[in-house]
């Protein structure tokens, strides 16, 4: 009895000191292993109660809790050397963890657990809340899904030292998608306290680090990887359907939308007009009639100055609807350069993959020809993602090194490619930089036999690499030149002196439907002005309109980067 009561005991002070006699069991983690914890006094587990609440604590108790994060102190676990090295690598170029002291980064790697994971297991899945855990894959593979769907092309898989789940811990949000294993997997995953400690001691060290900027990387790549259209539909340019009643009922995305406003301001000043003209004037004539010109002066003026206005509806007109062609020839100039350049590196991808080095046994491409195509679809991958982000401020981000080694953690580039870029002179340019690496492997895989060594086909290689290379300069030079500032601003004045003077014009010889004319003039020509000035911001840098109607450029590089294995997958296993 009494060694049944000591067996309890100590059972019960295993419990209280945090030690699990049942490690590796299942439990309420999306993995079958939890962290041994350190025995502190301020040591706790964040509830997803907590996670859920965190914008309603008080300023003393997040001091507090900051408090006792800085007191923690992290675990520390035995690695084997290359597992430290591919750790090092990962967290050493991590936007998170990247500018940590060398003490600092070394007592992170130390606090990270090893962790076997079965096939078929899901490491993190979308919508939960209890996010508790980040992983770091050391060896195996996963596939990322979201809502249902696996990502397209390289965003739906993962490669060793991919970071997963470290936004659920970072936004204290859901988990934005969900990672399965697709074999037996090897990762090292980190507990919500030593991440908060190392988080906090960062901040300390670098105040000018803001989770803002980490969001807006992150918002930039889950478009380019398809976590987030602007399109429901998930196209390049918002669909229609032409049918007159499909079109007559939408909203969201027309001209209308924005327009309906101005139409509305100047719909008032007609009123205001009408009312004042009637407070001067003793009306003689029938309402809703136009108005008697001989009546008085004033209506008389009125009318002498419309027929001067019809003049400058005319100049109007014209110059507007000319303004609008030049307009949307810029625009379908860069969506038409936007598809070469996806044409260029399709014929690249084709090119090589049909010159590529086949065994002759099995119709299987060799393994050194594999490593060159694996190369060469990365780095289209690079360079289309780098094309666009200089152009578009929206994915600009990714030009700067933290948007580089952000790309690093999410598996879209190495660390050696990153530092390879992140010491470019300025002039040089990412994209062009990548330009060449394409190029020079291509012509090393003729040299060490991986593709075909054919004086016409590096000739025609040539051509295409500085065909692409023209075309992504084009659109630099479209969008610097889409418009003269004086042709701009002489149209704007333009118009809205056309629909300013309108109520005045138009009263002498509508009366009070003058009103229901001026809303319908001003939506019009209103808004044929703002289509011209959303066609001349093809890439929505300039934001001008609520609801885009302009090119989603993260579907636009997703699709081009879709097409960077196609060719590879398809002369993957010749019948001959």
């Amino acid at each position: 009895m009494v060694q049944v009561r000591v067996g309890i005991f100590l059972l019960i002070c295993q419990r209280v000191a945090g030690f699990s006699t049942k490690q590796g069991a299942a439990c309420h983690s999306p993995l079958f292993v939890r962290n041994p914890r350190p025995v502190t006094s301020c040591a706790r587990a964040v509830s997803a109660t907590d996670v859920g609440n965190e914008n309603v604590i008080v300023n003393g108790e997040r001091r507090i809790a900051e408090k006792e994060a800085r007191e923690y102190t992290p675990p520390s676990f035995h690695k084997a050397p290359e597992e430290e090295s591919v750790l090092r690598e990962t967290l050493g170029t991590s936007f998170i963890f990247g500018d940590l002291s060398e003490k600092a980064l070394n007592e992170l790697i130390q606090a990270f657990f090893k962790v076997e994971v079965p096939e078929g297991t899901t490491i993190i899945r979308q919508g939960s809340g209890d996010a508790e855990y980040m992983y770091v894959l050391m060896k195996g593979d996963c596939e990322i899904t979201v809502d249902n769907k696996v990502l397209p092309g390289i965003a739906g898989r993962t490669a060793q030292g991919s970071m997963i789940g470290e936004l659920g811990l970072l936004y204290n949000k859901a988990r934005a998608d969900t990672v399965t294993a697709t074999t037996d997997v090897t990762l090292f995953q980190l507990n919500r306290e030593a991440f908060q400690y190392f988080i906090n001691s960062k901040q300390e060290s670098e105040p000018e680090w803001t989770k803002n900027e980490l969001e807006q990387i992150d918002e930039a790549i889950d478009k380019i990887a398809g976590i987030k259209s602007r399109y429901k539909e998930g196209t390049i340019i918002r669909d229609f359907n032409p049918r007159r009643r499909w079109l007559w009922f939408r909203w969201t995305g027309t001209v209308v939308q924005h327009a309906w406003k101005g139409a509305v301001w100047n719909m008032l000043l007609s009123v205001a007009t009408i009312a004042t003209i009637h407070s001067i004037v003793d009306r003689t004539w029938i309402s809703g009639t136009a108005p008697d010109v001989s009546a008085h002066p004033l209506i008389a003026r009125f009318d002498t100055f419309n027929k001067v206005w019809q003049y400058l509806m005319n100049i109007t007109t014209f110059i507007l609807t000319f303004f609008l062609s030049q307009a949307y020839n810029l625009w379908r100039r860069i969506y038409s350069d936007a598809r070469k350049i996806q044409g260029r590196l399709n014929d690249l991808g084709l090119l090589i993959a049909s010159a590529a080095k086949h065994r002759d046994v099995d119709g299987k491409y060799e393994v050194k020809t594999v490593a060159l195509l694996d190369d060469v679809a990365l780095y289209s991958r690079l360079f289309h993602t780098f094309v666009w982000a200089r152009f578009a401020k929206k994915y600009s981000i990714l030009l700067t090194s933290r948007g580089m080694r952000r790309m690093v953690n999410r598996g879209l580039m190495t660390a050696r490619q990153y530092n390879a870029l992140k010491g470019l002179d300025s002039s040089v340019g990412t994209h062009n930089a990548i330009l060449e690496w394409i190029t020079i492997r291509m012509v090393r895989g003729m040299k060490d036999g991986s593709l075909e060594d054919d004086g016409s086909l590096k000739l025609v290689i040539y051509d295409k690499v500085c065909e692409l290379r023209g075309t992504a300069a084009g659109v630099g030079d479209a969008l610097d030149g889409r418009m003269p500032l004086a042709y701009a601003h002489f149209v704007q004045i333009l118009v809205d002196t056309f629909l300013i003077t309108a109520p005045f014009a138009l009263y002498a010889e509508l009366g009070a439907w003058s009103v229901l004319a001026v809303g319908i003039l001003t939506l019009f020509y209103s808004g044929l002005l703002d289509l011209a000035k959303i066609f001349l911001d093809p890439l929505d840098n300039d934001n001008f309109y609520k609801e885009s109607v302009n090119m989603d450029v993260g579907v636009l590089i997703r699709e081009g980067n879709a097409g960077s294995t196609r060719w590879k997958l398809g002369a993957e296993d010749l019948p001959f």
